[in-house]
């Protein structure tokens, strides 16, 4: 999808100075679809300080849309910190509880996900298996690839509205288990992961609310129920919120997953997921819940100096294959956990007539 903008910003007004409201411009993507497109009214427009100076314009489109992509400002990548903890309203969040690989660039940045340029990173929102997880995203991109490398998005309310009603209401219900097992030479060692070492464990169980087991002297697991949906806090809007999909073990395809189930047996698997009373989910569950993300799903191609917001809450979030370089940072902010949101929907609110 290209990034075709109404000619009627959704802002209107004439511009008065380089950080006035009306120095950026928000524009609609047509077909709709997101993210936001943003760009700046007149050459030079700070977007670091214009977006202190207008955060609530910027979590305005947030918390409606989902997702908003600054194009066009001289800072580029340069930006992207402050321009997340401004939205945020907090400092940036340290990368914890890591399921996937990444590199620590600045204060609060990060790479994002190192993985081989032909694979696809499936469609998630992140954090939602930690207890706690940002409600801010922003990723800025440093080096555009020469073909793919989208970060395709995807509304999280029109995804629940598409999942199957039996297997969403019964993972509202039950949540999912995020099962990981740390055994030597196999996916991130457990002291990275979990960022403590054997005398803090009992620490990080309790912090995170985890299962942590010493299943062998080479062998830690550990068990996490979160729930499947939640309710957003500004917009009211339910949201199908877990990895249900992208943590399982299928997510590396379906011969690689075989293989390491034969190899590894289910009990040593370095991830996956089970529903919340823990039953393995079907091929046919994984499949509807991947084809509700790809229903909702659609992509933009980045350009070098691109700074993307996206709301944690609101938007899943996923990586394309590329050729080239690409080198697209991150940082996250909001600090949220699960004793905030709401997590069980009234049956009036399953019928979609939610209390606003």
């Amino acid at each position: 999808m290209s990034l075709r903008t109404s000619s009627r910003p959704l802002r209107a007004g004439r511009r008065r100075s380089l950080t006035d409201a009306d120095a950026v411009a928000f524009r609609a993507v047509e077909p709709p679809a997101l993210p936001v497109l943003a760009t700046p009214t007149t050459a030079g427009v700070p977007l670091s300080v214009w977006a202190e100076a207008h955060a609530s314009v910027v979590s305005e489109h947030l918390h409606r849309t989902g997702a908003v992509l600054f194009r066009g400002f001289d800072e580029g990548a340069a930006a992207l910190r402050t321009v997340v903890e401004r939205v945020a309203g907090d400092g940036a969040l340290d990368y914890e509880d890591g399921a996937t690989p990444r590199s620590a660039l600045d204060q609060g940045v990060y790479s994002s996900t190192e993985y081989p340029a032909d694979q696809t990173i499936e469609m998630h929102n992140e954090g939602c298996y930690s207890w706690k997880w940002p409600r801010v995203l922003g990723f800025a991109c440093a080096v555009a690839p020469t073909t793919g490398g989208q970060t395709p998005l995807a509304d999280s309310r029109a995804v629940l509205r598409r999942v199957p009603g039996d297997l969403a209401g019964r993972l509202e219900r039950e949540g999912v288990r995020y099962v990981r097992n740390y055994t030597p030479g196999v996916g991130i060692a457990w002291q990275d992961a979990l960022g403590c070492g054997e005398q803090g464990l009992a620490d990080y169980a309790e912090r995170t609310h985890t299962e942590v087991t010493r299943v062998g002297d080479d062998h830690l697991r550990t068990v996490a129920l979160r729930p499947a949906v939640a309710r957003h806090p500004e917009s009211g809007a339910w949201v199908w919120f877990n990895q249900a999909t992208s943590f399982h073990v299928s997510t590396v395809g379906e011969d690689l997953a075989e293989e390491m189930v034969r190899q590894l047996g289910h009990d040593r698997l370095p991830k996956t997921t089970e529903a919340g009373d823990g039953t393995r989910f079907t091929t046919d569950e994984l499949t509807s819940i991947r084809a509700a993300f790809a229903a909702e799903t659609t992509t933009f191609d980045w350009q070098r100096g691109d700074v993307l917001l996206v709301d944690n809450m609101l938007v899943a979030h996923g990586r394309a294959p590329f050729t080239g370089d690409r080198e697209i940072r991150v940082a996250m902010a909001g600090g949220w956990d699960w004793s905030g949101p709401r997590t069980r929907r009234t049956r009036t609110e399953n019928d979609g007539e939610a209390v606003r």
